[in-house]
């Protein structure tokens, strides 16, 4: 794949892919903000938490932050100095250690499978997802939908076993 990005600027605007305007993917993260919101706000009301982790106003904008950062400034800043194979591993290597930070809220098998599913599986999906439709924005997307179905997967599989 040829990296043809002028500017930073030119993966954090929306632009139309596919059968995505602009206008689908600003409503996209809308919807999907409110729905990840209310979720969190229900689970908080029922357990005290927001899916396992303290409350914090801060995680609802965890997903555009992490993205802005990671795939917005971090891979687009390493594909000027090196491939994109490369800069799509380093970067995401640095968004699993990033995970680290949950060792005061989470216990420390679950901190290292965060990472691990960050690092290696995560990461390297929504970088690959940026730089082919040149926009983080279907990221954030993603990262939403992961951050919302992550701690049903358990509940998922117990069922499944049933």
């Amino acid at each position: 794949m040829k990296l043809d990005i002028e500017k930073i600027e030119d993966i954090l605007y929306p632009r139309k892919f596919k059968f995505f305007s602009v206008s689908t993917q600003i409503v996209a993260v809308v919807l999907i903000f409110i729905s990840y919101t209310i979720l969190a706000y229900l689970d908080y009301e029922k357990t005290g938490t927001i899916f396992g982790l303290p409350f914090r106003a801060g995680i609802l904008f965890v997903p555009i932050f992490e993205e802005l950062i990671f795939r917005g400034c971090i891979l687009v800043g390493l594909t000027r100095y090196y491939s994109v194979k490369k800069s799509i591993v380093i970067s995401s290597l640095l968004f699993g250690l990033w995970h680290f930070k949950n060792i005061f809220v989470m216990p420390i098998d679950d901190v290292v499978s965060q990472m691990l599913y960050a690092g290696l599986i995560f990461g390297p999906i929504v970088a690959y997802l940026t730089l082919r439709l040149k926009s983080i924005w279907p990221g954030v997307i993603l990262h939403y939908l992961n951050n919302i179905l992550a701690p049903l997967l358990p509940m998922i599989w117990l069922l499944l076993q049933k």
